[in-house]
């Protein structure tokens, strides 16, 4: 029967079984999508976790790096304060360190705090370089200065300080124009969870006699 536009009216849609709808959609979810779904948030959880650890790590080896070069260079600073007279030369290869009077003959007056006496022991020649190391072995044939300070917990930082002092005075060179090469090398060690973890580092500057640098 043709409607007054002169086409035939459209067919109403077909009717919906009751209660299809709202049974499809307050269907829960299904025991292998709930397995998934934790299977998804543990192995998230499990990453996250890992590298908030590796963060922590990183910053805290960081946090000792930066305590250890201000320490060398605090040291360093001290040594080239001194009067110019008052730096020994280190001894030659093969001198015995077991002589009482080695470490007052070899001694240089460094400070831990402005009231806390900590002096170096300069190690007799010739000098290493941090390739001659294998941590965390001390090495033989010099004065280990072992020394122990407070970072983030007590005396949770090791530093082994290694020191040579030479003569590099030129030759032909006025009495004015003397100079000394300081040496400063370092192991420093921390405890990572169960593991000890060794750090080397070497320092070095020269100091004239007329103390411009």
């Amino acid at each position: 029967m043709l409607n007054h536009g002169g086409q035939f009216p459209r067919s109403a849609p077909a009717p919906t079984a009751p209660g299809r709808a709202t049974a499809r959609s307050a269907r829960g979810m299904t025991l292998v999508e709930v397995v998934t779904a934790m299977c998804v948030i543990a192995l998230v959880s499990t990453s996250l976790i890992a590298a908030s650890v590796l963060i922590r790590r990183l910053t805290e080896i960081a946090v000792y790096q930066s305590s250890v070069a201000a320490i060398m260079q605090g040291y360093l600073e001290q040594i080239k304060n001194m009067p110019y007279d008052l730096l020994p030369i280190s001894p030659a290869a093969g001198t015995s360190m077991s002589v009482s009077s080695y470490t007052s003959q070899y001694s240089l007056a460094t400070q831990k705090d402005d009231v806390t006496a900590d002096p170096l022991i300069l190690s007799p020649l010739p000098l290493l370089t941090v390739s001659n190391l294998t941590p965390p072995t001390v090495p033989t044939a010099v004065y280990d200065n072992s020394k122990v300070f407070d970072v983030n917990r007590a005396s949770d930082l090791t530093v082994h300080i290694w020191i040579w002092i030479e003569d590099k005075t030129p030759s032909g060179y006025g009495a004015t124009q003397q100079a000394k090469a300081i040496t400063l090398l370092y192991m420093w060690q921390i405890r990572d969870g169960n593991t000890t973890r060794s750090y080397t580092g070497v320092i070095k500057n020269l100091r004239s006699l007329v103390p411009t640098y």
